[in-house]
């Protein structure tokens, strides 16, 4: 008997469950008709209503068992990821409660952000796991390692992650992934949909809020973009912030980001934000 499973909101058969491209391009087509019938009526969305909705279709399923070198790892990458808002945070916490204790925490992070790359996810993700345990990285070292980049987000911190993972290219999106996780009220992740979101908005969502965002140099988002990622950190939280006082829900920074990637992902409009947003 076929096994099916929502994935965000749509009813797929998962031994059919393929990721190919950026991720998954998968919307909920109720919510986009509700908003395309409000822009021909010449309505506009309230001034959180449109970062709500950008958040509610946000979709990035993963299949954790689609490693290849799973069997390795008992009670790791067995988690079909459906891919919304719920089942990512269910993830984040997942990774937090093994993080400390538990190497393989890790291995399934590096694949859950790689996911998305079907060439590259396994070597990848081997090449990582193969460092880790030829050098025998502990998982408290890296945990720690995680939460001192969280308590002080400077570059140090961030090769002292990249180190510990046998990272030897000066990227940034694989190793911003776990302080992200790790706290997600406090830290975003970054990736090219996030960065091009950036470049094309940074001036008019940056007009009235005391934090700036400033532009990436790279899509393969470098060292010499780390200073514009501290300035997206800064944004999303005061982001963050404003969108809790004028909505029902907390709003946490990782919750802004996935928005973003979202709107530049599926060409949706953000409304600009000040604190006296719908005041």
């Amino acid at each position: 008997m076929a096994r099916w499973m929502m994935i965000c909101g749509d009813r797929v058969q998962s031994s059919r469950f393929k990721v190919q491209g950026s991720r998954f391009k998968v919307q909920s087509s109720k919510l986009k008709a509700l908003f395309d019938q409000a822009l021909k009526r010449g309505k506009t969305l309230l001034m959180p209503d449109s970062w709500t909705r950008a958040l509610n279709l946000y979709c990035y399923p993963v299949d954790l068992g689609g490693y290849q070198r799973r069997n390795e790892f008992p009670g790791f990458f067995e988690i079909l990821i459906s891919g919304d808002r719920n089942s990512t945070i269910a993830f984040e916490n997942h990774f937090r409660e093994n993080a400390p204790n538990n190497i393989a925490a890790y291995f399934e992070v590096v694949f859950w952000k790689l996911f998305s790359f079907p060439l590259v996810r396994q070597g990848s993700t081997n090449r990582i796991v193969d460092y880790v345990r030829n050098y025998d990285i502990k998982p408290n070292v890296l945990w720690d390692a995680v939460l001192q980049f969280i308590e002080n987000q400077n570059i140090d911190n961030l090769k002292n992650i990249r180190k510990k993972l046998g990272i030897k290219a000066r990227v940034l999106a694989i190793t911003l992934t776990f302080p992200a996780l790790a706290c997600p009220e406090k830290i975003p992740m970054i990736d090219r949909q996030v960065a091009r979101w950036v470049n094309l908005n940074s001036v008019n969502h940056s007009i009235n809020t005391k934090k700036t965002l400033t532009n990436f140099n790279n899509m393969i988002i470098m060292d010499n973009d780390f200073n514009s990622y501290l300035n997206l950190i800064e944004w999303c939280k005061e982001i963050a912030e404003v969108l809790t006082s004028l909505s029902k829900q907390q709003w946490r920074a990782r919750d802004v980001e996935m928005a973003v990637f979202t709107a530049q992902r599926n060409n949706l409009p953000l409304n600009p934000l000040t604190r006296n947003s719908g005041t």
